[in-house]
């Protein structure tokens, strides 16, 4: 028997969790490059230079650049051959969101991005979901980035709850950190499967 829950609000992160390009392919040849765990490898090239060109802030050859700088052995890797590999893929939807109209019959559902207003009004344009949640809070609008705390402060004013009421995903192990500090309930995101059965109580 399922555990009765009082109305809980759920944030989850956007890009890595709901919205992605399949990047496994690029991620794989880049830790064999640098001698570096898949998932570390991860970390760093879906990481805030990421975010920083889906604000349209830097180009792709610029976050290219910065990856490779924040990689050991980040000089091994061709750039030509992760520029080919990207652009093989395109940002669509992740397992994640076959899970949002269940959740949302019991529960509220929050998005918190790294991310601008403007962003988020094309990708509604793309992606419906995006039309039928409860909010979402962007660092543009919320003067802060994740992991700052500040972010998570105006989220939960802006979902009128509170960090006891309220669970965080995210694919970034610090913002998920950031979040248990401040008494969420967080969630590591790693693969659907282990969030899936996180979920269970809350469907």
């Amino acid at each position: 028997m399922k555990k009765q829950l009082n109305k809980t609000t759920i944030f989850f992160d956007l890009f890595g969790v709901l919205l992605g390009s399949d990047q496994s392919v690029v991620i794989h040849y880049i830790s064999k490059q640098v001698g570096l765990t898949y998932l570390k490898t991860y970390e760093i090239v879906l990481g805030e230079a990421f975010m920083r060109m889906e604000r349209g802030e830097i180009n792709f050859n610029t976050y290219v650049n910065v990856v490779c700088s924040a990689l050991p052995k980040g000089g091994c890797v061709d750039k030509m051959v992760v520029k080919s590999m990207w652009h093989d893929s395109g940002v669509s939807e992740m397992p994640a969101v076959s899970l949002l109209d269940e959740l949302h019959c019991t529960n509220s559902i929050w998005i918190i991005s790294n991310t601008s207003e403007k962003h988020i009004v094309k990708l509604k344009t793309k992606f419906d979901f995006l039309k039928h949640i409860d909010g979402v809070i962007t660092s543009d609008r919320a003067g802060a980035y994740k992991p700052c705390q500040k972010i998570f402060d105006f989220a939960l004013i802006e979902a009128n709850t509170k960090p006891s009421f309220s669970i965080f995903i995210d694919d970034n192990f610090a913002n998920v950190i950031s979040a248990e500090n401040l008494g969420f309930q967080a969630h590591h995101y790693v693969d659907f499967e282990k969030l899936s059965v996180f979920l269970n109580n809350y469907r």
